[in-house]
This record gives structure tokens, sequence and C-alpha cells, in this order.
């Protein structure tokens, strides 16, 4: 099982250093500034918005997701891909909304691509773990 850890945080640095060097070569080539690193950065008051109630939203969907979860009876040896799948879901949800509001409101014009970019790096590792299973190291 130390193995186990020593992958996962080996696979959660790697895939931090593929997701900021993307970022990174995306924003040099757009010529866009660089967000805060864990930090919410709205375009307007009405980006802000938007976010937080599709947020909120989401947070019930996954105390639902929560609850029917530990009503079943058996208990699933992958119990962590329908919350990985919520994950994606919620991150591809809000991400496509940042973009829009960016294209829509945001004062460099390309700065919605570079979201789109993280995006898809972020929504390929997620859906790369739920179909491997972890890469198969839970099998």
């Amino acid at each position: 099982m130390e193995h186990f850890y020593f992958k996962l945080i080996a696979l959660l640095a790697v895939f931090y250093i593929v997701l900021y060097s993307t970022e990174y070569v995306a924003r040099k080539a757009l010529k866009t500034e660089r967000k805060k690193f864990w930090s919410n950065q709205y375009v307007n008051d009405k980006h802000r918005q938007i976010e937080w109630t599709l947020k909120g939203i989401l947070m019930v969907g996954l105390v639902v997701l929560g609850i029917i979860n530990l009503s079943r009876e058996s208990i699933m040896e992958t119990w962590f891909i329908p919350y990985l799948s919520y994950m994606l879901f919620t991150t591809i949800v809000i991400e496509l909304a940042r973009a829009y509001m960016e294209k829509k409101y945001a004062q460099s014009k390309n700065q919605y691509i570079v979201t789109l970019i993280e995006m898809g790096v972020l929504s390929g590792f997620l859906l790369s773990i739920i179909i491997t299973n972890l890469f198969g190291w839970l099998s």
C-alpha cells in the first residue's frame, strides 16, 4: 500500500507540472496575463454571481451523490469512479462558464482559449483515471 501512495503523489506531481507547463506555454503564445494560483479571478461581478450559483448547485449534487452512495447495500470496489465522474462534470461546467465570461467580457480576448486548454488537460487527466481505474493500481 505504501507504493500506492508514492505512485499517487508522483502522479499528482507529474500532472501539476504538465498542467503548469501547458498553461505557461499557452499564456506566452497567446500573450495573456497569468492568473494567481488557487485564486478566484472573476471578469466582473456578474461572472462571480454566476460561478458561485453554479458551485452551489453542483455542491448540492455532490451531497445527493454522497447520500445515494451511502444508501447502497453493497460496497463498490471502485467507489471513487462516480465522484471522479462528477468532478469531471463540474470541472467542465464551471470552466465553460468561465471561458464564456472571459470571451464576452475579458480585456484580453485570448484568455478564454487558455481556460479551454486548461480544462482540456484537466478533463483528460480525470477521464484517464476514470477509464483506467486509476491506471490499474486498484485492481
